[in-house]
């Protein structure tokens, strides 16, 4: 397990108010929370046996940490063997039950007293006065339930002190089956700005639900040491899954500005919510309803320059929507990953969807460009129009190596892109450069891109048609054993 998220661990823990007689829930992206609990309790001098009830199911047991002032915890436990059929039939093993089974004559139930021998998967095996029963045609009958099951999860303790009197324990521990996640819808205002909401999404699939508790979101990635699941609670899990996806809660109140941990951002919903088992509850963090952006196409050239004419046509441009994380754009705050939706208005007004995509965690200050899709009225074309050999150069790289053979081509190239819209757009068009490409000359001034890339940028006016004329060289070297080397 990695320093920081022990660190992280035991700062949240620090944080934690041990006055505060609350439950608080901080949870992470990865299937985990971190809970905390207070829990008054009446102590005498010496060794005392606690539960601390209302635990999740899915707890982790080597993370449970007990705390309080003057106090040694000297054992804990994590209990739940539920109550059904099977646990109460292996807790009443060796005791005499009650059973009934039917009259075959008259269809009377006929109750008898016999004594648990033993529970074989789920099929008792009693004694009766007259013999043992293996096969038993009837059913069992439990007067009580045995004080070690129980319908909830508790934690039991056995904490010594020296100070008697009521103490207020504190409970740390973490649990599987929570999780939450960022989602962003942005519409389209005009051609400068855009609205962005934000709103996460929690979901309780842990087995156990949960009122008026604190609950605290953390943004990042920490690492966890994976365990084997049994498969019991892999299918409680799955059952849950599914609960969750019909069961929805939007009503919580918006998330304040995030406050940082280590290198983490913990989003605090004010105030305390619900967390129901089976329910995913959406809360809003974000409203920036003029986020400035820009709107480009990116038509990517699949020319390459070896010794062929190669050639592509009727390429619609992808669809790229790019924007800021800063103050002075309208935005300015941490933005953890999620899914982001976008809206735009059609000729009539009327607001359709137009894409999504995901962003990944994006601090203040970082770039943000999102595809969305292609441009339907807008298409280009490339061809190598002509191509000859210009140079041939053969030399030796080392002294006993084959000789290799640098021919030098001189390439024509016509790009041409179209559009046939009704709005003027922006487009770039990208051409890598393989080998020893170099650009020598050009009808349209460009630049190099990212990579081995050169790039040309250019608007288009509705209907226009935009022609580019260019000139490329490459070196293109093989190497020739059945050669001889001209010195």
């Amino acid at each position: 397990m990695q320093k920081t998220w022990l660190l992280m661990t035991v700062c949240s823990l620090l944080a934690f108010n041990a006055n505060a007689l609350e439950t608080e829930i901080t949870i992470y992206n990865q299937d985990l929370a971190l809970i905390k609990k207070s829990q008054t309790f009446s102590l005498k001098s010496g060794a005392n046996d606690i539960v601390f009830d209302e635990v999740a199911q899915q707890l982790k047991p080597e993370s449970v940490f007990i705390y309080g002032d003057n106090i040694r915890v000297l054992e804990q436990n994590y209990d739940y063997a539920g109550i059904n059929y099977a646990t109460l039939l292996n807790a009443n093993i060796g005791k005499t039950v009650k059973t009934v089974r039917q009259n075959p004559d008259n269809g009377e139930n006929i109750f008898e007293n016999a004594v648990l021998v033993a529970a074989d998967g789920g099929m008792p095996v009693l004694k009766f006065d007259y013999g043992i029963e293996t096969n038993f045609p009837g059913r069992v009958l439990f007067d009580t339930i045995p004080p070690e099951l129980n319908s909830t999860p508790v934690l039991m303790a056995k904490i010594e002190t020296a100070v008697a009197g009521a103490k207020d324990l504190n409970l740390a521990y973490l649990a599987t089956g929570f999780s939450w996640e960022a989602n962003y819808v942005a519409s389209v205002n005009d051609d400068k700005t855009l609205s962005l909401l934000g709103r996460a999404a929690l979901s309780n699939d842990s087995g156990s639900g949960y009122d008026s508790v604190k609950v605290n979101l953390v943004a990042g990635d920490v690492n966890t040491v994976r365990r084997f699941m049994q498969p019991r609670a892999m299918k409680a899990m799955g059952a849950n899954v599914m609960l969750a996806a019909n069961v929805m809660d939007t009503a919580a109140p918006v998330i304040a500005d995030p406050v940082t941990m280590d290198s983490y951002y913990i989003y605090k919903i004010p105030g305390t919510t619900t967390l129901k088992n089976g329910q995913m509850k959406q809360v809003s963090f974000l409203n920036a309803p003029k986020v400035q952006y820009e709107k480009e196409g990116v038509l990517n050239s699949s020319i390459y320059f070896n010794t062929s004419k190669a050639y592509y046509k009727d390429v619609h441009p992808s669809v790229y929507y790019r924007f800021v994380n800063r103050k002075e754009d309208g935005l300015g705050m941490p933005l953890p990953q999620g899914k982001i939706s976008f809206y735009a208005p059609d000729d009539g007004g009327t607001l359709q969807f137009i894409g999504e995509n995901m962003i990944g965690n994006k601090a203040e200050g970082q770039k943000i460009s999102l595809q969305l899709g292609k441009f339907f009225d807008v298409y280009g074309e490339g061809k190598i129009t002509e191509l000859n050999k210009t140079d041939t150069h053969k030399y030796k790289k080392q002294k006993d190596d084959c000789p290799t053979v640098a021919d030098t081509y001189r390439y024509k190239v016509l790009y041409t892109v179209v559009n046939k819209g009704k709005k003027e757009v922006d487009i770039v068009l990208k051409q890598p450069l393989n080998g020893q490409t170099k650009i020598v000359k050009e009808s349209l001034q460009g630049k190099a891109g990212d990579g081995n890339v050169y790039e040309w940028h250019m608007t288009l006016k509705p209907g226009f048609t935009q022609e580019i004329d260019v000139e490329a060289e490459n070196v293109i070297e093989q190497r020739r054993c059945d050669e001889i080397v001209l010195e």
